[in-house]
């Protein structure tokens, strides 16, 4: 592993003081594909820049004008040319120190199992912005089993409004390290490494857990909302704003699951919500949460979270929920009962 020069431990200092030397070589030599520059990872790739951490920014569309407004890597110059092109160039600039390129090509390889994989390979970690993909939940599951099969970490965002989700999928993880305690002092007692393996579901698992299924299991409405925009989106094999009533029916009819979440009245207008951009404090806080599990794939520190997150700012949580839900641990028994079921 490459050693740290002393401009880059002038640049990271505070980092290096916050998670060691270790764990920064590793964010220095990792690459992470940021695909799709919209919602959450607008902020992402400001917040990897500044952690040190090269990236590949790929969208295939135009830049225009609502996305101006929301972007600030973008300018009203911009309009009609390459969305990713012109963004790499300003995060480029809040750290020289790092590597950042563009890719304007579209999602066509998705179909070419072979070529998918060689568009990922040699990436850690691949965030993916589902409105990238046309809203094409299949298309998302696709890539999220290539990213397995290269070892490469996968995470997806989408957001509706005063809602923001990430799913994440780090397959078999391994912590190696984890932080002391809040509150410890520099003094304190050096911690023995704990070494904790984790294993992820895919997103395909986690698309098989109907919304029924998860209203049962009492998983937060918030989540549940987000689970019935993937499945009625994957079952119409497409989603778009004119679909706000099929949406609604597919809820009460087919699904037969209507979540009350705080803030969203009626589901059609928060179904509408998922094609805009989400307000800038919720993608603020959910890219800072995004960019921590980031950070904690690439340096194999701390516990990561399993595997959905969902922040709603009326309530001013971020919720996780682990989909599938864990098998429950089977019930130890005393010596007496055993003895007595043998009897």
């Amino acid at each position: 592993m490459a050693g740290i020069s002393e401009g880059e431990v002038a640049v990271y200092d505070r980092q290096l003081r916050l998670w060691g030397v270790q764990a920064q070589q590793r964010l220095l030599s990792a690459k992470v594909l940021v695909w799709g520059l919209e919602g959450c990872n607008v902020e992402v790739c400001k917040n990897l820049v500044l952690a040190g951490v090269s990236l590949t920014i790929r969208d295939h569309r135009m830049v225009a004008t609502a996305d101006v407004a929301f972007d600030y890597f973008l300018r009203e110059g911009d309009i009609g040319q390459n969305r990713a092109k012109c963004a790499s160039q300003r995060v480029q600039e809040m750290n020289p120190l790092c590597t950042v390129s563009s890719s304007s090509d579209a999602p066509e390889e998705i179909s070419d199992a072979a070529a998918l994989r060689a568009a990922l390979k040699g990436y850690d970690v691949v965030v993916l912005a589902l409105g990238v993909l046309g809203f094409d939940v299949a298309q998302a599951s696709i890539v999220d089993a290539a990213c397995r099969d290269v070892d490469t970490s996968f995470l997806m965002t989408l957001s509706s409004g005063e809602m923001a989700f990430f799913f994440s999928n780090l397959h078999e993880h391994t912590m190696h390290e984890k932080s002391s305690a809040q509150g410890a002092g520099a003094v304190a007692t050096p911690q023995a490494p704990t070494v904790e393996k984790f294993s992820f579901a895919s997103f395909k698992e986690w698309l098989q857990c109907t919304p029924a299924e998860l209203q049962r299991q009492k998983v937060d409405a918030s989540i549940l909302l987000v689970s019935l925009f993937l499945a009625f989106s994957h079952s119409n094999k497409q989603a778009s704003p004119e679909m706000a009533g099929k949406f609604e029916d597919y809820c009460r009819t087919v699904a037969k699951c209507t979540p009350s979440v705080d803030g969203c009245a009626e589901l059609k207008d928060v179904y509408a919500c998922f094609f805009l951009e989400p307000l800038m404090h919720v993608a603020s806080v959910v890219a800072g949460l995004l960019a921590q599990e980031v950070i904690k794939a690439i340096t194999k520190r701390d516990p990561p979270m399993m595997n959905s997150v969902c922040f709603n700012a009326h309530t001013s949580c971020a919720l996780v929920e682990r989909i599938p839900a864990p098998p429950k641990a089977p019930v130890k028994r005393k010596a007496e009962e055993v003895a007595d079921l043998l009897d």
